[in-house]
């Protein structure tokens, strides 16, 4: 078996339950892999908490998507963005939500990639950058059969 070192990016905070930031860049790594199977650096990007005041955004599961320019609901997943070594020398990537069973449960049902490569400094419909540099990163290995 071989093993796959994957850089994981918080682009908002990491969960502070151990169990939880593993699961998650689990179900992270395994859309991933489905999006681009020589993915090297992994974006997990975020929710916006709207059950609570102020909204909050952070690294998790959720079950809500952009669509025509509104936030609608959708079924429970991560959204992530994904770079192999060329796109990491050309600052791009590719964004994807990876399906799970529930917001509790990370284990992956689909994968949905956009299907289209976007610059790391592209605007999203927040006006943030969607891959700013100097995050907060952690590298994984992960064994592969």
């Amino acid at each position: 078996m071989a093993s796959k070192a994957i850089t994981y990016v918080w682009k908002f905070p990491r969960p502070t339950i151990e169990k939880a930031a593993m699961d998650l860049m689990g179900a992270a790594y395994q859309t991933a892999i489905k999006t681009d199977p020589n993915v090297t650096t992994v974006l997990i990007r975020f929710v916006l908490a709207r059950n609570k005041e102020p909204y909050i955004e952070e690294s998790n599961i959720h079950a809500t998507t952009w669509k025509d320019g509104k936030l609608q609901k959708d079924d429970p997943h991560l959204t992530i963005c994904a770079k192999n070594s060329i796109q990491e020398e050309a600052e791009t990537h590719e964004a994807a939500h990876g399906y799970t069973v529930s917001l509790d449960d990370p284990t992956l049902v689909s994968v949905k990639p956009s299907d289209f490569v976007k610059r790391d400094d592209t605007i999203d419909k927040r006006g943030k950058v969607i891959w700013p540099g100097g995050l907060p990163a952690e590298v994984v290995m992960h064994t592969e059969p």
